[in-house]
């Protein structure tokens, strides 16, 4: 039975499998996220954008991310991994713009 809601052992071992892996591939892409922003390998046409306006291409990007997920019947893989690379960026470019002010 493929019901969503199957209790057979095999199916429960298969989903926790899931559910690692894509936490493994979350934690290695923040890392590989912070390395490509903190090395400046994106496109400055993306990273000197204004914050309001990062934040707003960070939420198109990810509504964008939505529709291909649904599309590759991958929506939470593909969603999470934009959202934690929009995220690094917005939180790099908020820590960038407030670094002239002294701190303590």
């Amino acid at each position: 039975m493929n019901h969503p809601l199957n209790t057979d052992k095999r199916f429960c071992t298969n989903l926790s499998l899931v559910i690692k892996v894509m936490l493994i591939w979350f934690i290695v892409f923040f890392i590989l996220s912070q390395v490509m922003i903190e090395r400046k390998w994106l496109p400055t046409k993306f990273t000197d954008l204004r914050l309001l306006h990062l934040c707003i291409a960070s939420i198109g990007l990810i509504f964008l991310s939505i529709v291909i997920g649904i599309l590759v019947q991958q929506p939470l893989f593909v969603v999470g991994t934009v959202t934690i690379f929009c995220s690094s960026v917005i939180s790099w470019r908020y820590r960038n713009k407030f670094d002239h002010i002294k701190r303590g």
